[in-house]
């Protein structure tokens, strides 16, 4: 696909309308886009909505893993050239690469009720980019919960109850399991 030959009006609408004949509900929102992604690297089956809402039995997750019969939570980062040397552990001369720190960032997560919702599903966290999927790691889900209740109980009353992010360290490789390892992509 010759990409200058587009707008990126066309290449948006191209999604859209491609996100709308998979079922998908306004796919182009924030990045909903990347569930079905992951959801294809993986093998599950994304929901169509964006959310699925409290009180369904799909909540605080974005698709259904069939195999393993249990909802599945994406988190999803982009980097930046300067952060693939990190993704890919290489040096530049004397100085050694820190290993990338995969952030997923759960919105509205000091609640009692979505943390619990949380401790019931697989985590997932992509990495993409340049808009491709180099990497998912599966992080277990009780170092998850644990960081995000750890966050809860410092959060200062009044401060935003968005924002609570769970960090993973590539290096701490005993916190999660590689899933899927396409950073051949970006060499």
């Amino acid at each position: 696909m010759d990409h200058q030959n587009y707008t990126y009006e066309q290449l948006a609408h191209a999604l859209y309308m491609k996100g709308e004949a998979d079922g998908y509900s306004k796919v182009t929102d924030k990045t909903k886009w990347r569930e079905p992604v992951m959801a294809e690297k993986l093998g599950h089956k994304a929901h169509a909505k964006i959310s699925a809402g409290a009180g369904s039995d799909e909540y605080g997750s974005d698709a259904y893993d069939d195999q393993n019969g249990i909802y599945a939570e994406y988190k999803s980062q982009a980097i930046k050239d300067k952060q693939v040397r990190n993704l890919l552990g290489q040096n530049i001369g004397r100085r050694k690469a820190v290993p990338l720190t995969v952030t997923g960032v759960y919105n509205g997560a000091y609640k009692d009720s979505a943390i619990e919702a949380y401790s019931k599903v697989d985590h997932y966290f992509g990495v993409f980019y340049k808009e491709m999927c180099v990497m998912i790691i599966k992080p277990k889900t009780e170092v998850v919960i644990a960081q995000l209740v750890d966050n809860n109980n410092k959060r200062k009353p009044g401060a935003t109850t968005n924002l609570n992010s769970v960090k993973i360290n590539l290096a701490d490789t005993h916190l999660y399991e590689m899933v899927y390892d396409n950073r051949e992509a970006v060499k």
